[in-house]
Formats: C-alpha cells, structure tokens, sequence
C-alpha cells in the first residue's frame, strides 16, 4: 500500500521519520506539504525539508487522486479535500481535539478560552464535512491550569504522534473499528472567529475567565496578549483573594484580579515582542538564504560572461 503523508509541522515530520524507521518502502510514501511549507525548519520541522533531505516524492493532490491503494493520512494539512475525487477511500485525519468538541480552527485557543480541564486528539476517517468523520481512535491528556496556547499545541504533537504509531498497523491492514460522532456536546470554530489585530483582554471577568484569555493567546510564534499595552509572555492563576478588580503594574508583571478577587499574575514579555528570539532566528535566516542567493546569482552572471573557467 502506498501511504501519502500530507500537512506540516512537527507532526508530520514526526510520522514520516517513523514511516522510515519501521522500514516501509521509500518508493511507497509520498509527501504532500502544506503551501506555506518554505523547504527549512524553523521553530517546527519543514516537512518539505525532510522529504527533501531523505529522496522521497513530493506530490500535488492530483499526482494520488488516482491511487486505489493509497493510505492518505492528513496531519494539520491545510486543504479541505474533496473525498470524490479519490480512488482510495482510506482518508484519515488527526485532528487536535477531542472530538466531537472543537471541530474546525483555533484548537490551541478554545479550549483554554473555554476553561476545559482536558484536551486530546482524534484519529478519524475524512468525510465531507469538516471534522465530522467517523472516529478511530482518541487519546485524551490532562490540561493543566497554567497551560499557554503555546504548551498545549506541543502536547498536541506528542499525542498526535503516540496516536499515529498506535493506529498505524491497523489502517495499513485494514483492522481498524469506527464510531459515529455524538450528536452531543461538539462544537465548531471558523477562522473569522478571531480578529487578531484586535485582540481585547476584557477585565470585568472573574479571575478565572481573564487567565483562561491571557493563556489562550499566549503563543509566542504567533502572538500575545496585552495589558495596559504591554505584551504578557505568561499569566498565572493564584488561591489569594486580594479583592475585586485589581490592576497593579509591578515591575516584571501586573498584579489583576476579577470580580471574584483572586490574584493573577501576567508577566510581562522581557523580549520586548510578540515574535520575541523567533522573529530574530527568522530575520537571521532570511538574511543568510538572501546571501546565499545573491552569491548564486554573482557566479552565474561570472559563468555567462566566461570568467569563470
């Protein structure tokens, strides 16, 4: 069977790297990156990258439309895929959530917006909806109260893969088992959920609801919360009652309470950016490629001119 590894991250990085080390056939797994895969890691492995690195065949959706034997697995692939246009109808998704909850965008983000105590993934079939797929398997892990976005999306990577090598054999042969989503208690976020250019921390909330939106936001790569328009790089939730409606600027955090008037505290970011060490590794290695391509471009200009010999 052919095995198509489609989407981006760690995680796919992760399962390809496992697909080469129980020793399926190179010839035999195809590589589908998600576009804004630019072919080098960052603070994620590139899937392109390694594809790249190991020889193997790098594909479009319609270079395996055509494969009956095909083992198509989505991990964060960026496509919604027309499953009418497959031969194969082994389409499977890892999605980060426990499903039927959190269906669609923002994984790393509802969840502690909504104060759950528990996430996890799923293993599910592709059908044509968006997440709604029969389920395979789940893992679920505890989600601890002074968890970022940040921290729950690499507790996604881990799961996800701890799921992919447990399920794998039995998608291979076909042994697997399905059950059909709950009706009850699923949920479902598109991308306009969420302006990111105006993301408002609402303190006239109990303390609980206002660490649930620092810590939602908190994903340095991406971006985070202000106070008083200062970045919060991390909030932490306290059992102190110091009264209702706090809002002391210290010097390496803000002291705030709710209407509840338990303490929190949200330290300040020290790397003076939402991007933080991130945007400057990024900045470096666009520096460097942008040397690189300008050296090209020189020693093809001295090899057409006939300096070069």
């Amino acid at each position: 069977m052919k095995i198509c590894i489609a989407g981006k991250n760690n995680i796919a990085v992760w399962a390809l790297r496992y697909l080469l080390h129980i020793g399926i056939c190179r010839q035999d797994i195809f590589i589908l990156p998600n576009a804004s895969d630019c072919g080098y890691d960052t603070w994620q492995y590139s899937l392109l990258k390694c594809a790249k690195d190991e020889n193997l065949k790098v594909v479009t959706l319609q270079d395996i439309y055509a494969m009956s034997d095909l083992l198509f697995i989505s991990l964060e692939f960026d496509k919604l895929i027309d499953i009418e246009k497959f031969a194969s109808k082994n389409l499977f998704n890892i999605h980060f959530s426990n499903l039927p909850k959190y269906k669609g965008a923002y994984t790393s983000i509802m969840p502690l917006l909504y104060g759950e105590s528990e996430a996890g993934v799923t293993l599910h079939k592709i059908d044509s909806g968006v997440d709604t797929g029969d389920i395979v398997d789940q893992m679920t892990f505890a989600l601890g109260l002074q968890d970022s976005a940040r921290m729950l999306y690499d507790n996604y990577n881990k799961y996800a893969f701890l799921l992919f090598k447990q399920n794998l054999f039995h998608l291979l042969n076909g042994t697997y088992s399905v059950k059909k989503q709950s009706y009850m208690g699923g949920s479902y976020f598109s991308r306009k959920e969420i302006d990111f250019n105006n993301i408002v921390i609402n303190l006239k909330k109990t303390s609980f609801e206002i660490h649930n939106q620092l810590r939602a936001f908190i994903f340095r790569e991406y971006q985070l919360p202000s106070i008083c328009g200062v970045r919060i790089m991390e909030s932490v939730l306290t059992q102190e009652f110091i009264g209702s409606n706090v809002l002391i600027d210290s010097n390496e955090y803000f002291i705030i309470s709710g209407v509840d008037g338990f303490k929190i505290l949200a330290y300040k970011d020290t790397y003076g950016g939402g991007g933080g060490e991130y945007l400057v590794a990024i900045w470096n290695l666009l520096a460097k490629c942008l040397t690189t391509l300008l050296c090209q471009c020189f020693l093809s200009q001295r090899l057409l001119l006939g300096v070069v010999r």
